[in-house]
C-alpha cells in the first residue's frame, strides 16, 4: 500500500475499531439497517473503498442497482476523498485503477437472489481471473423477502471461504419495536447468524451511526461517527451534539 493510498483511506472500519466496535473479520457478517434514503448504500460503498485502499479484493453485489451506477457511486465518493486530501491528479487516476482491478460488481436486477449464484460467480473469476473476494458486499438484503436459508447459506458461505460480508436492510416507519434481548424488525429474523449490526439514524443535518450488536452482545448505543449527507464520507462527531 503507498503512502498516498494510505492518506485516501478514511478507514470506516478504523474508525469502528476506535468506537470499542470493529468490523466484523473473516467468515463474519455485518448487516446495517436504516430507512429509506439515509445513506446505506453509501456507507457499504464506503466500506468496500477502504477495503480496496486497504488492498483486499472486493465483490459488490447489488440488488437495485446497475454495475454502472454502484460505479459512478464508487467514483463519487472516491473523488470527495481526492479532493479533501489534496492528492495529485496523476497519482489519484493511478489508485483508481488499481483499485478497479480488485473490485467486481454484480447485479440481480429483476432476479431472484440466490448464494448459489453468488458462489458460482466467485469460483468463475477464480478460474478465469484469479479474483478471490476478501470481502462481500451485498446492497438492499429484503430479509422479508428472502428466504431465511439464503441467509444461512451466505454464512456458510462467508465462513468457508474467509470472506468478510456487509449487507443493508430496509427499516419502516411501522416496524414494531424490538423485543427485549432482541434486534429490531427485520434484523431480529436472523440475528444468530449476525455478528455486528449497525443503524443509521438522521439527525439534525447529519447521520449518526448507532450499533445494536457486536458478537455476542445486544446493544443500543450511539456511536462517535457519522455519514455526512453531501460528501457520503463517513465523519468522526460526538452524539450529544446532535442530541
Amino acid at each position: 500500500m503507498t503512502e498516498t493510498m494510505l492518506r485516501l483511506r478514511r478507514s470506516p472500519r478504523k474508525m469502528l475499531s476506535r468506537d470499542g466496535h470493529p468490523g466484523p473479520g473473516p467468515g463474519r457478517m455485518a448487516l446495517v439497517m436504516s430507512r429509506a434514503g439515509v445513506g446505506k448504500s453509501a456507507f457499504l460503498v464506503g466500506i468496500g473503498l477502504d477495503s480496496l485502499l486497504a488492498g483486499q479484493r472486493v465483490m459488490h453485489v447489488s440488488r437495485h442497482r446497475t454495475v454502472d451506477k454502484v460505479r459512478e457511486r464508487y467514483d463519487e465518493i472516491y473523488s470527495e476523498l481526492v479532493q479533501k486530501n489534496g492528492i495529485d491528479p496523476a497519482d489519484a487516476a493511478r489508485i483508481q485503477l488499481e483499485i478497479e482491478r480488485r473490485r467486481h460488481i454484480y447485479t440481480f436486477l429483476g432476479d431472484t437472489f440466490s448464494v448459489d449464484k453468488i458462489a458460482g460467480g466467485i469460483d468463475l473469476l477464480a478460474r478465469h481471473t484469479d479474483f478471490r473476494p476478501d470481502v462481500l458486499i451485498v446492497d438492499r438484503m429484503d430479509v422479508r423477502a428472502i428466504d431465511a436459508a439464503e441467509f444461512a447459506a451466505l454464512r456458510a458461505l462467508a465462513e468457508e471461504r474467509e470472506i468478510e460480508v456487509w449487507m443493508s436492510a430496509r427499516t419502516h416507519r411501522d416496524d414494531p419495536p424490538a423485543v427485549a434481548g432482541h434486534l429490531p424488525p427485520p434484523a431480529d429474523q436472523i440475528e444468530h447468524l449476525l455478528d455486528l449490526v449497525l443503524r443509521l439514524d438522521p439527525r439534525g443535518n447529519q447521520v449518526l451511526l448507532h450499533v445494536l450488536k457486536d458478537g455476542e452482545r445486544m446493544l443500543d448505543e450511539d456511536m462517535h461517527i457519522g455519514l455526512d449527507p453531501r460528501s457520503l464520507l463517513l465523519v468522526p462527531m460526538q452524539p450529544s451534539s446532535l442530541a
